[in-house]
């Protein structure tokens, strides 16, 4: 997705989404495609893995991410995207409480894009007052609204409704940009809920809090290679038991 002007003015798809462009124009330019690209991208193996560990289980997925692969991997009733989704737009007021499928708009900018600008009369726009849309992340007009906040309840009223039984907490690859979302509730709930135990898998960082005790445990390690192995370890032992079965 690169071209002659991104490579001048940024370093990563990051910076890319934060530069400050000349235009709506040229920052929807690059918009489009940071976008598309997200939209576009098959599923990765860590999530699959993922999925295969835990899909056959009770469990809820509140995440950080915004780059639509939570909700490619798992149904929508058991995940809470906290800051939001680059799959949809909102309107930047905002006006409304409403969220906006963000394809058809992509779709629509980079089919008319010209060299690094797109046409201005496809800069997406709220249909309710006319107002620029936005991606639909975390920022200072990001949208709070319904279904934000449905989200949000239903992991609350998950972990409301277990808190009196065996609790597994795993903290997987989470960064030190936003605490507050997962890491310090996880250890507030490690510490309070009677039979919970906290996993934190990251490839750097430091260990669980020692005022947890033998209720937490921090595994320095890549996570990817992390999952595959435990997936294939599980793999094995269903195999093994199958086979058993059988012979039985």
């Amino acid at each position: 997705m690169g071209t002659e002007h991104q490579s001048k003015v940024v370093k990563s798809l990051f910076d890319g989404f934060y530069h400050l462009y000349p235009s709506l124009e040229q920052q929807w330019a690059y918009y489009a495609r940071y976008i598309d690209f997200m939209l576009r991208e098959p599923t990765s193996q860590p999530y699959l893995d993922l999925r295969s560990l835990i899909g056959h289980k009770d469990y809820f997925i509140l995440s950080t991410n915004v780059d639509t692969q939570v909700e490619k991997t798992f149904p929508d009733e058991r995940i809470c995207n906290y800051q939001g989704s680059f799959a949809h737009l909102q309107c930047k007021q905002p006006c409304c409480d409403e969220l906006f499928e963000a394809s058809p708009y992509v779709e629509r900018m980079l089919a008319g894009m010209a060299g690094f600008e797109i046409r201005s009369e496809d800069v997406p726009r709220c249909p309710h007052c006319g107002w620029q849309l936005v991606p639909w992340v975390r920022d200072d007009t990001f949208l709070q609204g319904a279904a934000w906040r449905e989200s949000l309840g239903r992991y609350e009223r998950f972990v409301r409704e277990r808190s009196d039984r065996r609790v597994l907490l795993l903290e997987l690859g989470v960064g030190e940009m936003t605490p507050g979302i997962i890491t310090l509730p996880f250890w507030s709930m490690t510490a309070k809920l009677p039979d919970a135990h906290l996993l934190s898998v990251n490839i750097s960082g430091d260990s669980a809090p020692l005022q947890l005790g033998s209720k937490a445990e921090a595994i320095l390690a890549d996570l990817s290679m992390l999952l595959s192995a435990a997936r294939t370890g599980d793999e094995q032992r269903s195999s093994s038991r199958r086979v058993s079965c059988v012979d039985a």
